[in-house]
């Protein structure tokens, strides 16, 4: 039996909980072939062969990793797996518009609203901190309604902001669950005339297990204040990447979603919109065109980004399929700039060192 559901959220910014659901008409995404996915290299050097080729006399890695991008055509592949539970990223409120990706979900889904994935977490720097995964209990017990188990195959989905759907992937995966994610979101699946159709709320649902995390590692997925510092203070070793757009980086401005206590930026941190990764089908760049992207990053490893760890977490799935060593930094900005400020408790001389562009508003944007 084939369990599929979807986890939506309300329209706004690509990083944070936005206001409750009001009509406002969004375009679909222009459908587009799909791309096959790439078999990437174990995550320590960037994969510039082919998975399994190595030198004479080095050991054998265990195994290639899997992506976490799949293509739709993959997708159809497997959709009839006993054990596949597809996870969708779906703005209620483009939903309303007929014919939009929003109204054509992946047939019998349950949908999921913003504050199942987003909540106050106690391994934030505060409770100041907005715009941060759930506890860990938060989610299992959201699984639990959808009867998953640490045998289940998940594919992550999105119909409108990739970044969604990547922060509800990375999150999953920080819990050692088989995840996948749909390249190109609604609109690939579509264009291979992909089964669409009605769909439920899965909070609604009684639950049907007591799921548990079978590996929760978050220092293996996520990046904690003190390793961004870290990183910063070791050039050599590390890179940190900003992922949020030009005005963010410049210090001209906050992201829309507020909840930053200032502008500027990491200094030192390099600059690469996390969009750029793919086009305007929203499928996403070669493997060539991506390793010509990043190839700044070298044999380094990698911190990413953006406002609230969310488009930055889009960007950790592309690197991480490019083989690179990556850490997502879920305070990201917001919690940064709350370190820096004036308003914040924490009020570290080191982070205001490492920090320029910067702009004090003395309190939450």
């Amino acid at each position: 039996m084939v369990f599929v559901f979807v986890l939506a959220f309300a329209a706004g910014c690509a990083d944070s909980p936005p206001p409750a659901p009001a009509p406002a008409p969004t375009s679909p995404d222009t459908p587009a072939p799909p791309v096959q996915p790439q078999t990437p290299a174990p995550p320590s050097t960037p994969n510039t062969e082919d998975p399994g080729t190595g030198t004479e006399g080095e050991q054998e890695p265990a195994g290639p990793v899997p992506p976490i991008m799949i293509s739709a055509a993959v997708l159809a592949e497997i959709i009839n797996e006993d054990n596949l539970i597809l996870i969708g990223v779906v703005s209620p409120t483009a939903a309303l518009v007929p014919f939009s990706n929003a109204a054509n979900p992946i047939r019998d889904s349950y949908l999921v609203w913003t504050g199942d994935y987003f909540g106050t977490n106690p391994e934030a720097l505060s409770t100041e901190v907005t715009t941060y995964r759930p506890p860990l209990s938060d989610m299992e017990r959201l699984l639990s309604r959808a009867g998953v188990t640490a045998d289940s195959k998940i594919v992550v989905y999105s119909s409108d902001w990739l970044s969604q759907g990547g922060y509800v992937a990375w999150q999953l995966s920080m819990m050692g669950l088989d995840v996948s994610f749909l390249d190109g979101g609604v609109s690939a699946w579509r264009a291979i005339r992909g089964a669409t159709g009605r769909s439920s709320r899965l909070a609604d649902q009684n639950e049907k297990n007591e799921f548990r995390a079978p590996d929760y590692n978050p220092a293996a997925f996520d990046a904690t204040i003190d390793v961004v510092i870290e990183a910063l203070q070791n050039p050599d070793e590390w890179v940190v990447i900003d992922t949020r757009d030009a005005d963010e980086y410049s210090g001209a401005r906050t992201g829309s979603s507020g909840g930053a206590f200032g502008t500027g930026r990491m200094k030192g941190a390099v600059h690469v919109d996390w969009e750029r990764a793919f086009g305007d089908d929203d499928l996403l760049l070669s493997r060539e065109r991506l390793m010509d992207l990043y190839d700044f990053i070298g044999d380094r490893k990698v911190i990413v980004y953006c406002q609230g760890g969310v488009r930055s977490a889009y960007t950790w799935m592309v690197l991480r399929d490019l083989g690179y060593e990556v850490l997502n930094y879920d305070g990201s900005w917001i919690e940064w700039s709350y370190a820096a400020s004036t308003a914040s408790s924490y009020s570290s001389d080191v982070v205001l060192a490492l920090t320029e562009e910067w702009t004090d508003n003395g309190g939450r944007i």
